[in-house]
């Protein structure tokens, strides 16, 4: 049995509800995507479905959101802030709100950088691990590029029909997965599922203080 353990992949800044800048997903698309769609702003690892303040890889990534997305260091650019401080302050510097988390990936000991695996795996992290009074939000299943399997994979009415008796109870209000046993589960199946995004991983999001 290979042991994993919790690696923290970095952190970023997310759409702020409460601003009313979001917009919620349209009905019809929730109820393909998403196995709770009355959740209207679910919260995940993919920013397709939970947007992020930060415009990472703009050398082959547009976005004519408004107010535009901010430009990150060169050392962020694989999707996620490794310092802190330094996200902080260029939120800071444009005067956004956002919610602050931190992305953790559960993955095997000593797991090495590969086409499958996040290519900011072996990136160090200032903090090294996740503050001290964060607030787990939950938990989603994604691959190596950060699309969920959760929340933007679509379910055909046959999985519709089958998967959300099964799955509603066990994902959260947030709409990510309630606990670990549960987002391995999930990440089982959505490697059968969906093959041509496999391997998928389980990532832990926590909102910082």
């Amino acid at each position: 049995m290979t042991l994993s353990t919790w690696k923290l992949l970095g952190f970023d800044a997310r759409e702020y509800v409460k601003h009313g800048k979001q917009t919620p997903i349209p009905a019809d698309v929730r109820e393909v995507i998403l196995l709770r769609p009355e959740i209207e702003l679910p919260y995940s690892v993919d920013c397709h479905i939970w947007p992020t303040q930060f415009l990472y890889c703009p050398h082959i990534r547009t976005d004519s959101r408004e107010p535009p997305l901010i430009e990150t260091d060169k050392e962020s650019e694989y999707d996620f802030w490794p310092n802190l401080t330094q996200m902080r302050r260029r939120l800071s510097e444009y005067g956004r709100q956002a919610v602050l988390i931190a992305v953790e990936m559960l993955a095997p000991k000593n797991v090495k950088f590969t086409i499958y695996t996040p290519p900011n795996i072996n990136l160090k992290t200032e903090p090294k691990s996740v503050p001290e009074g964060s607030i787990c939000l939950g938990f989603d299943v994604a691959d190596s590029g950060f699309w969920s399997g959760l929340s933007n994979c679509g379910y055909s009415e046959a999985e519709r029909v089958e998967l959300r008796p099964k799955w509603q109870g066990r994902i959260n209000d947030f709409g990510l997965l309630k606990s670990e046993q549960d987002a391995l589960e999930f990440r089982d199946l959505s490697d059968v599922r969906v093959p041509e995004h496999a391997p998928f991983w389980v990532y832990r999001l926590s909102r910082l203080p």
